[in-house]
């Protein structure tokens, strides 16, 4: 087997808490014409087109002052070549695979010295430690200095659904950075990405709408024409620049530059309902504007909960599926605008998601180059269509998480840890199923494919699986390959798969949508359930499959914004038991699905009984999952009830319908 080709992706997840998914998102978005379900993975352009030369300056410019005829020559402010990538490649060597090492060297944020520079998008350099700007196409991006120091992360008396992404408060040490006094602005984006603002935007507003991936695609263009290395913030700087630096942190604000958030925010009780032109309210002690409101702010790292121990330099390098967003926006309430508050966020963005840019000596400890974030690719290789050898493991790697290793070898045999461990001969169907043979069965996991080193699997009893792949002696979870005596051929295997599930390419590309898989299809007074609060989430679920074949996904709020959004509807039909798709005006909503029962109940959120979950692809937040119950529904008033059945989940009126 051997690597081909890459493919690049946008791919995106999202998921909350330690296992379970939730997704934050009201979007609606369908895409993909039926000739494209061929496979669950997609290739998809940046869509960035050439800079314009037409926009006029944006200076937006805080505290910071201008040395745009210094950079323009590398002067005397120059200190440092940025490092490209702090992330270390090696070789497989029996599949010619690569897995990046999640260690780094330490990264001190200060630099009198020139670093050598791995990454493809060229050299860049540092200016240290002044404030400045740079100019593109007439518009101006204007940096303020930010020295190092250390503060307390998080918050302990915040209320109690917070807890779980805020706790414990615990000691950061950030080094020297520089950071952009507002969030990037339409007219910046503009500049960079080659738009054209519509008739009702203002070019001081805020860029929204933004993917994570999108953000560090207009830092990777940016440096490309400016010779500095812009990125996202780290989470750690972030919330150090909203305190206010060295000098503010002491002030213990509640809000970035205020206890008093009208002083400092847009927010849902003032704004109107949409973003304001950036730097219309108070700064703080930095002299940055809307750290608190106006948009929700992109920073590189996954969610994942804190630990108690002192930090320097922090980045979350992986997690189970969700970055992290900050600041609030327009559209929260104020408590969303808390310096401390942190927020999932699939990569995939939202209406109200913008970003605001970094900047260092180096990268810090093992986060990429932006240009090789906003571009992950998903190798192709050369191997039977029936083992994926995209999933094949070396001898010294394994797929990774902080709870699951799985191991998967070139000669038909894996392992996967969980409850209980799986092991025995594989083979997987149409780059879709994931399935092991062992002594009592066929076990069967939908699976996606971010990247060379990412993946997303789910089993047909519930249990989510977001997968790195790393050195095996990163794992906690140790498995073994087993040894399998009197293998069956793979030939073998397949002969004894159910028809239902063998389906042609042809099929799967020109699909009868009169099919629909029994198994998930709602019973008379049931619908499909999901409370995203088992696993400290915002939102909960109602995905309604009726048997004659109309298809609703809604997402209701558990916060005062009072929002019910439908996230797809139409009609649905089922390819191979693996592939759910609704199809709405010629488009498609597109999830990977298993189906099962849950044994015994873990909480009131996880009862025993049948269960169907999900991956979404290709559009609407590819690599999504979650995992769904059984649930009482009551027609008239479009509700599902307690798992007790007795009370609707929300009374009859309290939520609007939205798109």
């Amino acid at each position: 087997m051997r690597i081909l080709s890459s493919g690049v992706y946008a791919a995106c997840c999202c998921a909350v808490g330690m296992l379970w998914s939730c997704s934050e998102s009201s979007s609606n978005d369908i895409s993909a014409p039926e000739s494209n379900l061929s496979s669950s993975d997609y290739q998809e352009s940046s869509g960035a087109g050439e800079p314009s030369n037409t926009e006029s300056p944006n200076s937006s410019s805080g505290n910071s002052s201008e040395h745009a005829e210094e950079l323009s020559s590398a002067g005397s402010n120059s200190s440092a070549v940025n490092s490209g990538t702090s992330s270390t490649d090696k070789a497989s060597s029996s599949s010619n695979r690569f897995h990046r090492n999640s260690s780094s060297s330490d990264n001190s944020g200060k630099s009198s010295a020139a670093q050598t520079n791995s990454s493809s998008s060229g050299n860049f350099t540092y200016i240290s430690p002044a404030n400045f700007a740079d100019t593109v196409n007439g518009t101006v991006f204007n940096m303020v200095y930010v020295a190092g120091g250390n503060y307390t992360r998080g918050c302990d008396n915040c209320a109690e659904q917070d807890k779980i992404y805020e706790s414990p408060s615990h000691k950061v040490t950030v080094s020297d950075y520089h950071i952009a006094p507002t969030e990037v602005t339409i007219g910046q984006w503009n500049a960079v990405m080659g738009g054209k603002k519509s008739a009702w935007e203002s070019d001081k507003a805020p860029k929204i709408g933004v993917s994570w991936f999108d953000a560090n695609n207009f830092a990777c263009k940016l440096s490309q024409q400016t010779g500095h290395q812009y990125r996202l913030l780290t989470d750690g700087e972030w919330e150090f620049a909203a305190r206010g630096g060295k000098d503010g942190v002491s002030d213990k604000f509640k809000f970035s530059g205020s206890n008093n958030v009208d002083d400092v925010a847009w927010y849902s009780e003032n704004s109107g309902g949409k973003a304001h032109d950036v730097a219309t309210k108070k700064p703080n002690k930095l002299g940055l504007y809307d750290m608190s409101g106006n948009s929700w702010e992109w920073v590189y790292d996954w969610l994942v909960a804190y630990t108690s121990g002192d930090k320097v330099n922090p980045v979350q390098l992986t997690g189970s599926g969700n970055k992290t967003r900050r600041g609030g926006s327009y559209g929260e309430p104020a408590e969303f605008a808390r310096v401390s508050r942190r927020a999932i966020r699939s990569r995939d963005g939202a209406a109200d998601m913008g970003f605001r840019l970094g900047m260092s000596a180096q990268l810090p400890p093992g986060m990429v180059s932006p240009c090789e974030a906003a571009n992950p690719s998903a190798a192709t290789c050369q191997g039977d269509k029936n083992r994926d050898c995209r999933l094949i493991t070396a001898a010294d790697e394994a797929w990774i998480s902080d709870d699951y290793t799985v191991v998967i070898d070139e000669n038909g045999v894996a392992a996967v840890s969980g409850f209980p461990n799986v092991s025995g001969q594989w083979y997987t169907l149409n780059n879709r199923s994931f399935n092991v043979v062992t002594k009592s069965g066929t076990k069967t996991y939908a699976y996606y494919v971010f990247s060379e080193d990412e993946l997303t699997m789910i089993s047909d009893d519930g249990i989510p699986y977001r997968l790195y792949r790393r050195a095996s002696s990163e794992s906690k979870n140790k498995v073994n390959l087993p040894t399998v005596s009197n293998p069956k051929t793979l030939q073998q295997l397949l002969a004894a798969v159910e028809p239902e599930r063998l389906v042609s390419d042809e099929q799967i590309a020109h699909p009868d949508t009169s099919v629909r898989d029994p198994r998930i299809a709602a019973a008379s007074g049931y619908t499909w359930f999901f409370d995203g609060r088992c696993c400290g989430g915002n939102h909960k679920y109602r995905f309604h499959l009726d048997k004659n074949g109309d298809a609703e996904f809604v997402v209701m709020d558990y916060d005062d914004t009072h929002h019910e959004n439908i996230l797809a509807k139409g009609r649905w039909f089922t390819v191979g038991n693996i592939g759910l798709h609704i199809i709405f005006n010629g488009k498609y909503y597109n999830y990977l699905y298993t189906a099962g029962e849950r044994s015994m109940s873990f909480s009131e959120y996880m009862p025993a009984g049948p269960i169907f979950c999900h991956i979404s692809f290709q559009s609407y937040e590819r690599g999504d999952f979650r995992i769904f119950n059984k649930t009482l529904f009551d027609d008239k008033i479009k509700r599902p009830r307690g798992f007790n059945g007795e009370k609707p989940v929300y009374e009859a009126g309290d939520y609007q319908w939205g798109s």
